[in-house]
């Protein structure tokens, strides 16, 4: 017990400290907007970087309050959260001369999750899939309707999962890429499962793909 209030204690003591230098990063962001308000490409990077700032510490207060917000609460756009994501690797993937297709239905519902939460399952998936495929590669996300909820389908044309790999997927830092981490999927079906939805594996390659099944918000 005494552990666990040890943690929430650093954790209330580092969202506290972040609070001021993000808020700084936002000033900057919105004093860049005033000196060049009519370039639309300022405004659309003051827009991630503002948007970003808010992201940061909404995943410290989560991990600070270590539990779920009430259900009624938690309202979601997947097909925003998918751009919220990709929007963070685009100059990444043209680098690497990689492309996304998206397929994200119209009018879909929202689903019963944090906004924040959904941007970081979907931003790991993304970027697994980016730092998998080779120059040129394609990946695909698809979002729809689907059993009492809503999907997102994320899949990529590189070499897939390695056989060795599969059986501990979701397992505290397994990896199959030199550098990684091994956590971004296993906090993915966590933060997936805290909504009271699933993150699994697909069959049927070429690449890797994943599905993450998120039910309607009420």
């Amino acid at each position: 017990m005494a552990e666990s209030r040890d943690t929430v204690l650093v954790l209330a003591e580092l969202a506290h400290e972040l609070n001021q230098p993000l808020t700084g990063i936002r000033t900057s962001a919105e004093l860049l907007l005033e000196a060049r308000p009519s370039d639309p490409a300022v405004e659309a990077r003051v827009a991630v970087i503002v948007r970003q700032a808010e992201r940061v510490k909404l995943i410290v207060e989560r991990a600070r309050r270590q539990s779920p917000p009430p259900q009624g609460a938690l309202r979601a756009d997947l097909n925003l959260a998918v751009d919220a994501a990709w929007a963070l690797l685009e100059r990444e993937a043209k680098q690497q001369g990689a492309v996304l297709e998206r397929d994200l239905a119209p009018d879909l519902p929202p689903v019963a999750a944090e906004q924040v939460a959904v941007e970081q399952i979907l931003g790991n998936l993304l970027r697994n899939a980016l730092q998998a495929v080779k120059s040129g590669g394609r990946i695909r996300v698809r979002t729809a309707a689907a059993s009492q909820g809503a999907e997102a389908v994320v899949e990529d044309d590189g070499p897939g999962i390695p056989a060795e790999l599969r059986s501990r997927l979701f397992a505290p830092f397994a990896t199959g890429r030199e550098g990684g981490t091994g956590l971004g999927l296993r906090i993915s079906r966590a933060l997936a499962e805290e909504a009271g939805g699933t993150l699994e594996p697909l069959e049927g390659g070429p690449g890797a793909r994943f599905r993450l099944h998120l039910p309607f918000a009420t």
